[in-house]
Protein backbone atom coordinates (compact mmCIF):
# COMPACT_ATOMS: atom_id res chain seq x y z
CA UNK A 1 0.00 0.00 0.00
CA UNK A 2 1.44 3.39 -1.02
CA UNK A 3 -0.92 5.39 0.49
CA UNK A 4 0.45 8.17 2.95
CA UNK A 5 -0.80 9.03 6.66
CA UNK A 6 -2.91 11.31 5.76
CA UNK A 7 -4.45 9.37 3.35
CA UNK A 8 -4.90 6.59 5.44
CA UNK A 9 -6.16 8.91 8.24
CA UNK A 10 -9.18 9.94 5.69
CA UNK A 11 -9.52 6.80 4.57
CA UNK A 12 -9.89 5.32 8.68
CA UNK A 13 -12.32 7.96 9.75
CA UNK A 14 -14.49 7.54 6.73
CA UNK A 15 -15.11 3.85 7.25
CA UNK A 16 -15.01 3.49 10.96
CA UNK A 17 -17.90 6.14 10.96
CA UNK A 18 -19.61 3.90 8.40
CA UNK A 19 -19.41 0.64 10.63
CA UNK A 20 -19.17 2.33 14.19
CA UNK A 21 -21.66 0.47 16.20
CA UNK A 22 -23.54 3.50 17.81
CA UNK A 23 -24.61 3.37 13.61
CA UNK A 24 -25.29 -0.37 13.40
CA UNK A 25 -26.71 -1.34 16.29
CA UNK A 26 -27.17 -5.22 16.36
CA UNK A 27 -25.45 -5.49 13.22
CA UNK A 28 -22.12 -8.10 13.81
CA UNK A 29 -21.03 -7.68 10.56
CA UNK A 30 -20.76 -4.32 10.97
CA UNK A 31 -18.75 -4.64 14.27
CA UNK A 32 -16.52 -7.33 12.81
CA UNK A 33 -15.64 -4.82 10.25
CA UNK A 34 -15.23 -2.07 12.90
CA UNK A 35 -12.38 -4.58 14.80
CA UNK A 36 -10.80 -4.97 11.43
CA UNK A 37 -10.66 -1.10 10.69
CA UNK A 38 -9.00 -0.43 14.09
CA UNK A 39 -6.77 -3.19 13.85
CA UNK A 40 -5.73 -2.11 10.64
CA UNK A 41 -4.94 1.79 11.33
CA UNK A 42 -2.74 0.10 14.32
CA UNK A 43 -0.56 -1.07 11.81
CA UNK A 44 -0.82 1.14 9.00
CA UNK A 45 -0.38 4.25 11.40
CA UNK A 46 2.55 3.06 12.91
CA UNK A 47 5.84 3.14 10.33
CA UNK A 48 7.34 0.12 12.39
CA UNK A 49 4.79 -2.58 12.16
CA UNK A 50 4.09 -1.41 8.73
CA UNK A 51 6.94 -2.34 7.48
CA UNK A 52 7.60 -5.36 9.33
CA UNK A 53 3.77 -6.40 8.00
CA UNK A 54 4.75 -5.39 4.34
CA UNK A 55 7.86 -7.66 4.72
CA UNK A 56 6.58 -11.09 7.01
CA UNK A 57 2.98 -9.99 6.65
CA UNK A 58 0.82 -11.22 9.77
CA UNK A 59 3.49 -13.42 11.05
CA UNK A 60 5.74 -10.85 11.03
CA UNK A 61 3.37 -8.98 12.87
CA UNK A 62 3.04 -11.75 15.21
CA UNK A 63 6.99 -11.79 16.35
CA UNK A 64 7.36 -8.27 16.64
CA UNK A 65 4.36 -8.74 19.90
CA UNK A 66 6.07 -11.58 21.03
CA UNK A 67 9.35 -9.70 21.12
CA UNK A 68 8.17 -6.61 23.01
CA UNK A 69 6.16 -8.63 25.41
CA UNK A 70 9.52 -10.99 25.94
CA UNK A 71 11.48 -7.72 26.94
CA UNK A 72 15.18 -7.01 25.95
CA UNK A 73 17.59 -9.53 25.05
CA UNK A 74 21.21 -8.96 26.24
CA UNK A 75 23.00 -11.59 24.12
CA UNK A 76 20.84 -10.99 21.16
CA UNK A 77 21.82 -7.07 21.50
CA UNK A 78 25.65 -8.19 22.45
CA UNK A 79 25.49 -10.36 19.26
CA UNK A 80 23.88 -8.04 17.08
CA UNK A 81 20.51 -10.28 16.58
CA UNK A 82 16.67 -9.10 16.27
CA UNK A 83 16.23 -8.07 19.36
CA UNK A 84 13.87 -9.92 21.99
CA UNK A 85 12.57 -12.62 19.66
CA UNK A 86 11.10 -10.77 17.18
CA UNK A 87 12.13 -7.20 17.98
CA UNK A 88 14.46 -4.56 15.45
CA UNK A 89 16.95 -3.07 15.64
CA UNK A 90 17.12 0.37 14.88
CA UNK A 91 19.01 0.97 12.04
CA UNK A 92 22.07 3.56 11.20
CA UNK A 93 21.31 7.17 11.63
CA UNK A 94 22.27 9.97 8.77
CA UNK A 95 23.80 12.88 9.59
CA UNK A 96 24.65 15.74 7.74
CA UNK A 97 25.11 19.62 7.57
CA UNK A 98 22.35 22.21 7.10
CA UNK A 99 23.65 25.34 5.57
CA UNK A 100 21.30 28.47 6.70
CA UNK A 101 21.21 31.86 6.86
CA UNK A 102 21.80 34.59 9.47
CA UNK A 103 17.99 35.78 8.26
CA UNK A 104 16.65 32.29 8.58
CA UNK A 105 18.01 31.85 12.08
CA UNK A 106 16.86 35.81 12.46
CA UNK A 107 13.25 35.53 10.84
CA UNK A 108 12.40 32.08 11.04
CA UNK A 109 11.96 29.99 7.81
CA UNK A 110 10.67 26.94 6.24
CA UNK A 111 12.34 25.10 3.25
CA UNK A 112 12.43 21.31 2.02
CA UNK A 113 15.19 19.04 1.32
CA UNK A 114 15.15 15.63 -0.59
CA UNK A 115 17.36 12.79 0.61
CA UNK A 116 17.95 9.38 -1.57
CA UNK A 117 17.12 6.55 0.34
CA UNK A 118 16.65 2.70 0.36
CA UNK A 119 13.43 1.57 0.64
CA UNK A 120 11.51 -1.74 0.51
CA UNK A 121 10.36 -2.57 -3.16
CA UNK A 122 7.02 -1.70 -3.86
CA UNK A 123 7.14 -4.62 -6.12
CA UNK A 124 7.79 -7.50 -4.10
CA UNK A 125 7.24 -5.64 -0.61
CA UNK A 126 10.75 -6.28 0.27
CA UNK A 127 10.91 -10.24 -0.09
CA UNK A 128 13.12 -10.47 -3.04
CA UNK A 129 10.78 -12.78 -4.39
CA UNK A 130 8.74 -12.24 -7.78
CA UNK A 131 5.08 -12.24 -7.52
CA UNK A 132 5.57 -13.55 -3.44
CA UNK A 133 6.39 -16.84 -4.54
CA UNK A 134 9.12 -17.95 -1.79
CA UNK A 135 10.20 -21.50 -1.04
CA UNK A 136 11.73 -23.04 1.88
CA UNK A 137 15.37 -21.91 2.80
CA UNK A 138 18.16 -24.78 2.73
CA UNK A 139 20.34 -23.65 5.00
CA UNK A 140 18.51 -22.99 7.90
CA UNK A 141 15.32 -25.63 6.78
CA UNK A 142 12.89 -23.13 7.33
CA UNK A 143 13.39 -22.26 11.07
CA UNK A 144 15.36 -19.21 10.09
CA UNK A 145 17.85 -19.75 12.50
CA UNK A 146 21.24 -21.61 13.09
CA UNK A 147 23.36 -22.59 15.26
CA UNK A 148 26.66 -20.84 15.47
CA UNK A 149 29.71 -20.62 18.08
CA UNK A 150 30.27 -17.43 19.54
CA UNK A 151 33.29 -16.66 21.83
CA UNK A 152 32.26 -15.23 24.74
CA UNK A 153 36.25 -14.46 25.80
CA UNK A 154 39.49 -16.50 25.88
CA UNK A 155 38.85 -20.13 26.13
CA UNK A 156 35.23 -19.88 26.41
CA UNK A 157 32.91 -20.45 23.84
CA UNK A 158 29.04 -20.48 23.85
CA UNK A 159 26.69 -22.47 21.55
CA UNK A 160 24.07 -19.85 19.82
CA UNK A 161 21.13 -19.61 18.01
CA UNK A 162 21.44 -16.84 15.51
CA UNK A 163 19.45 -15.20 12.56
CA UNK A 164 19.93 -17.30 9.49
CA UNK A 165 22.27 -15.60 7.10
CA UNK A 166 20.75 -16.90 3.69
CA UNK A 167 17.51 -15.96 4.14
CA UNK A 168 17.49 -13.22 7.51
CA UNK A 169 15.88 -15.21 9.26
CA UNK A 170 12.97 -15.54 7.69
CA UNK A 171 12.90 -19.63 7.01
CA UNK A 172 12.13 -18.76 3.33
CA UNK A 173 14.21 -17.41 -0.01
CA UNK A 174 12.93 -16.54 -3.30
CA UNK A 175 11.75 -18.81 -5.64
CA UNK A 176 12.35 -16.19 -8.19
CA UNK A 177 14.11 -12.84 -7.94
CA UNK A 178 11.63 -9.82 -8.16
CA UNK A 179 12.13 -7.89 -11.73
CA UNK A 180 11.49 -4.66 -10.09
CA UNK A 181 14.94 -5.24 -7.54
CA UNK A 182 16.61 -7.52 -8.71
CA UNK A 183 16.05 -9.86 -5.44
CA UNK A 184 18.19 -7.02 -3.57
CA UNK A 185 14.59 -6.28 -1.54
CA UNK A 186 15.22 -2.65 -1.76
CA UNK A 187 15.35 0.38 -3.96
CA UNK A 188 16.12 4.27 -4.38
CA UNK A 189 13.32 6.82 -3.87
CA UNK A 190 13.47 10.28 -2.92
CA UNK A 191 12.10 11.18 0.21
CA UNK A 192 11.10 15.38 0.64
CA UNK A 193 11.79 16.58 3.93
CA UNK A 194 9.76 19.71 5.73
CA UNK A 195 12.95 21.43 7.46
CA UNK A 196 11.77 24.35 10.23
CA UNK A 197 14.20 26.88 11.06
CA UNK A 198 12.87 28.46 14.24
CA UNK A 199 13.63 32.09 15.42
CA UNK A 200 16.76 32.05 17.38
CA UNK A 201 18.03 28.42 16.59
CA UNK A 202 21.81 28.40 17.34
CA UNK A 203 24.68 27.09 15.37
CA UNK A 204 25.18 23.37 15.39
CA UNK A 205 21.49 22.45 16.72
CA UNK A 206 20.09 19.39 15.41
CA UNK A 207 16.98 18.58 13.54
CA UNK A 208 15.95 14.68 13.68
CA UNK A 209 13.19 13.60 11.48
CA UNK A 210 12.68 9.94 13.05
CA UNK A 211 12.33 6.71 10.71
CA UNK A 212 13.40 8.83 8.00
CA UNK A 213 16.31 6.91 7.21
CA UNK A 214 17.15 3.53 5.12
CA UNK A 215 14.51 1.04 5.30
CA UNK A 216 15.47 -2.33 5.24
CA UNK A 217 13.48 -6.00 5.73
CA UNK A 218 15.08 -6.47 9.03
CA UNK A 219 15.99 -3.05 10.99
CA UNK A 220 13.71 -0.13 11.68
CA UNK A 221 14.59 3.01 9.53
CA UNK A 222 17.69 5.16 11.62
CA UNK A 223 17.10 8.87 11.78
CA UNK A 224 17.90 11.79 9.41
CA UNK A 225 19.58 14.40 11.24
CA UNK A 226 20.39 17.97 10.08
CA UNK A 227 23.16 19.75 11.86
CA UNK A 228 22.45 23.44 11.09
CA UNK A 229 25.62 25.31 9.95
CA UNK A 230 25.08 29.12 9.68
CA UNK A 231 26.75 31.31 6.67
CA UNK A 232 28.99 33.85 6.74
CA UNK A 233 26.88 37.24 6.28
CA UNK A 234 28.45 40.13 5.08
CA UNK A 235 27.63 42.75 7.58
CA UNK A 236 26.74 40.70 10.99
CA UNK A 237 28.19 38.44 13.36
CA UNK A 238 26.61 36.36 15.55
CA UNK A 239 27.56 36.00 19.53
CA UNK A 240 24.81 33.56 20.94
CA UNK A 241 21.44 35.85 21.04
CA UNK A 242 23.86 39.37 20.18
CA UNK A 243 24.65 40.40 16.86
CA UNK A 244 27.95 42.62 15.88
CA UNK A 245 28.82 44.55 13.44
CA UNK A 246 31.73 47.52 12.16
CA UNK A 247 30.66 50.83 11.00
CA UNK A 248 32.91 53.06 9.50
CA UNK A 249 32.74 56.72 9.96
CA UNK A 250 35.02 59.68 8.32
CA UNK A 251 37.40 61.59 10.34
CA UNK A 252 34.45 64.25 9.58
CA UNK A 253 31.86 62.29 10.99
CA UNK A 254 33.43 61.08 14.08
CA UNK A 255 34.79 64.64 15.20
CA UNK A 256 31.22 66.53 14.09
CA UNK A 257 28.63 63.80 14.17
CA UNK A 258 26.78 61.95 12.15
CA UNK A 259 23.63 60.18 11.05
CA UNK A 260 23.91 56.54 9.25
CA UNK A 261 21.52 53.64 8.63
CA UNK A 262 21.76 50.09 7.50
CA UNK A 263 19.03 47.30 6.56
CA UNK A 264 18.52 44.97 9.44
CA UNK A 265 18.14 41.19 8.95
CA UNK A 266 13.89 41.52 8.71
CA UNK A 267 14.58 44.00 6.16
CA UNK A 268 13.97 47.26 8.52
CA UNK A 269 15.79 50.19 8.13
CA UNK A 270 17.61 51.10 11.19
CA UNK A 271 19.43 54.72 11.99
CA UNK A 272 22.20 55.27 13.94
CA UNK A 273 23.46 58.89 15.07
CA UNK A 274 25.42 60.42 17.41
CA UNK A 275 26.22 64.66 17.57
CA UNK A 276 29.46 63.81 19.58
CA UNK A 277 32.86 62.59 19.07
CA UNK A 278 33.34 59.37 18.13
CA UNK A 279 36.57 57.87 19.30
CA UNK A 280 38.52 55.01 17.41
CA UNK A 281 36.90 51.36 18.12
CA UNK A 282 34.03 53.08 20.11
CA UNK A 283 30.94 50.71 20.68
CA UNK A 284 27.27 51.18 20.57
CA UNK A 285 24.98 49.12 21.88
CA UNK A 286 21.60 49.19 20.63
CA UNK A 287 19.45 46.96 23.00
CA UNK A 288 16.66 44.21 21.42
CA UNK A 289 18.33 44.29 18.16
CA UNK A 290 19.88 41.50 18.51
CA UNK A 291 18.94 37.71 17.50
CA UNK A 292 15.39 36.43 19.11
CA UNK A 293 15.90 34.32 21.71
CA UNK A 294 15.29 30.54 20.44
CA UNK A 295 11.91 29.59 22.11
CA UNK A 296 11.10 32.90 23.52
CA UNK A 297 10.88 34.48 19.95
CA UNK A 298 9.67 37.64 22.13
CA UNK A 299 13.06 38.45 23.44
CA UNK A 300 15.79 39.59 21.44
CA UNK A 301 20.06 40.14 22.60
CA UNK A 302 21.88 43.60 21.67
CA UNK A 303 23.70 44.66 18.62
CA UNK A 304 27.11 46.23 19.17
CA UNK A 305 27.84 48.58 16.83
CA UNK A 306 32.09 49.34 16.98
CA UNK A 307 32.86 52.35 14.59
CA UNK A 308 35.89 52.42 12.82
CA UNK A 309 37.84 55.93 11.35
CA UNK A 310 38.22 56.39 8.26
CA UNK A 311 41.35 58.83 7.85
CA UNK A 312 42.20 60.76 4.78
CA UNK A 313 45.46 59.90 3.38
CA UNK A 314 47.21 63.08 3.87
CA UNK A 315 46.60 66.39 4.26
CA UNK A 316 47.28 69.59 2.28
CA UNK A 317 48.61 72.90 3.84
CA UNK A 318 45.17 74.62 4.21
CA UNK A 319 43.70 71.62 5.93
CA UNK A 320 46.47 71.31 8.57
CA UNK A 321 46.28 74.96 9.41
CA UNK A 322 42.46 74.50 9.90
CA UNK A 323 43.50 71.82 11.90
CA UNK A 324 45.74 73.19 14.35
CA UNK A 325 43.52 76.22 14.66
CA UNK A 326 40.94 73.82 16.36
CA UNK A 327 43.83 73.07 18.74
CA UNK A 328 44.80 76.65 19.63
Amino acid sequence: MDADSGEIKKAFRKLSLKYHPDKNPGDEEAAAMFLKLNAAFEVLSDEDKRMVYDADGHEGLEKLKKGVQRGHDPFAALFGQQGGGGGRQKGPDFKTYYSVTLADLYNGAERQMSVTRNVLCKGCKGTGAKDGKTKTCNTCKGSGQVTRMQKMGPGFNVQMQVPCDACQGKGKTALAHCPTCNGQRVSKEAKTLDVIIEKGMPDGHSLTFKRAGEQSPTTTPGDVILVIKTEPHTVFTRDGNDLRMTMILSLREALTGFRKEFTHLDGRVVAVSSDAVTPPDFVKTLKGEGMPVHEVSSEKGNLFITFKIRFPPQLNKEQKAAIDSLFT
